[in-house]
């Protein structure tokens, strides 16, 4: 037992260190492969047969709560209030959250070898950084993966406890298929989320590993252009001090700029490469998502309007603060996600771009010095112009944090739309909302 805990807490490949996330994912249904051991006794992904099966299973279950839901008229929405716009916001969030369940569980199974192409790119760099000396510290993965996991199954259990904590507060208590069709999509778009920060983490780690080669390279030209008087030869043997907590050192047999420079561009084209197949894997799980989340801070944000400044929360059990602390913490932890998946892209994007402005500051180093260098990185240079990392929700948005903005602004323009519709119902709501903010005075 102690000697297999600590194989586990100490990685010696890039899947041992994925194994938690993948492991999670695989037992969820989210993805029909898991991490083995190879013939060599080092980590691969391989798809099983219970891999499809569980995915199925788990299709089934989530669309027979969706359909029994459906079909009784039970939603969680409905137990604080019934009205034109509730219902409204309640199909729409239906039929939302089918489709992202089915584009889920399609992309899981369809897309597998995507996510599985731009896991082995990951795995095949850290050999090629290995060529130039370097070696991963896949203890800090683990550490960093098992960190999102926790923090995701706290914030779900908080979630869980709240929601619960409003309906047994007010002595309401919703069927069990109720609850699975209000709260799977949640898990499902956690789950999503955690595999794509574990894979934004792992890329944007090894962009900085190039940064700090380029960084150390310009050092080393301007020391060469400073102690000219220095033979050659001490040139070809470059050390890094622990550049991220890693022991690196390029070997002055084969190794001299031009090459590791050659090196750094072959590894920077790989991991655009794994980036891409990323994207192609998770670009239709992004784009539900957002729409979901879209949706939850509109029409929470329209409930908690109405229920405060309204009268709805009247004619039911719950007080306007429980309304308030349900709907805004739902809102919350969605848009929570979201930030994630934001921040976690633009801090990827950012890494990469910043190679560029690396390789400029070398190649002013090295100007006039070494005419093959400078051709490497002029090669380079021209490669961070077409080889750039994006992440969008089919082409239709970018993953960054104007996605933000926008949403802000979009969810905002319906709410007014949503409350001009409301009061154009009841002419009688003038008044109320005029007394919320004017006390007494006459309307």
């Amino acid at each position: 037992m102690r000697k297999c805990l600590r194989t586990f807490l100490n990685p010696k490949d890039f899947y041992a260190a994925q194994r938690p996330v993948l492991r999670v994912s695989f037992l969820v249904g989210m993805t029909p492969f898991t991490v083995v051991k190879g013939p060599t006794e080092l980590m691969m992904l391989r798809c099983t047969p219970f891999g499809y099966i569980n995915s199925s299973v788990h299709v089934i279950l989530f669309c027979s709560c969706y359909v029994n839901a459906l079909l009784q008229g039970d939603t969680i929405t409905r137990f604080f209030f019934r009205t034109d716009i509730s219902t409204l916001g309640d199909v729409l969030q239906f039929t939302i959250g089918i489709t992202a369940l089915f584009m889920t569980f399609f992309c899981s199974i369809f897309q597998r070898n995507k996510l599985i192409k731009c896991f082995h790119a990951l795995a095949s760099i850290d050999r090629r950084f290995k060529e130039i000396g370097m070696e991963t510290n896949y203890k800090s993965t683990l550490h960093y993966n098992l960190l999102v996991m926790l923090t995701k199954a706290i914030i779900s259990t908080l979630y869980l406890v709240v929601c619960l904590a409003v309906f047994i507060s007010s002595d309401t208590y919703p069927s069990v298929t109720t609850w699975m069709a209000f709260l799977l999509p949640y898990f499902m778009m956690s789950m999503v989320i955690v595999l794509f920060l574990c894979f934004v983490n792992q890329t944007k780690h090894r962009f900085h590993l190039l940064n700090k080669v380029l960084k150390h390279l310009k050092q080393a030209a301007l020391e060469k252009r400073i102690s000219p008087q220095r033979r050659p030869s001490y040139w070809h043997a470059i050390k890094i001090q622990r550049p991220l907590g890693i022991a690196s050192v390029y070997s002055n047999n084969d190794k001299s700029m031009p090459d590791v420079v050659s090196t750094v561009a072959e590894i920077q084209d790989a991991l655009c490469e794994a980036c891409s197949y990323a994207e192609d894997y998770f670009t239709i799980q992004m784009l539900t998502i957002v729409t979901i989340v879209f949706l939850i801070i509109v029409f929470n944000s329209y409930y908690v309007l109405d229920a405060l400044l309204g009268s709805t929360s009247l004619d039911s059990p719950f007080s306007k603060g429980q309304f308030a602390m349900f709907f805004l913490c739902q809102a919350m932890v969605y848009g929570f996600g979201v930030f994630n998946i934001v921040y976690g892209s633009s801090s990827l994007v950012q890494e990469n771009d910043n190679i560029g402005s690396n390789v400029h500051k070398l190649l002013n180093a090295a100007a006039g010095a070494d005419s093959e260098l400078a051709g490497k990185l002029m090669h380079l240079s021209l490669q961070m112009l077409h080889r750039k990392v994006r992440f969008s929700a089919c082409g239709l948005f970018s993953l960054d944090f104007s996605l933000i903005f926008t949403l802000v602004g979009a969810a905002t323009t319906y709410l007014v739309i949503l409350i001009q519709y409301e009061l154009s119902m009841d002419e009688s709501k003038h008044e109320t909302i005029a007394r919320a903010f004017l006390g007494n005075e006459t309307w």
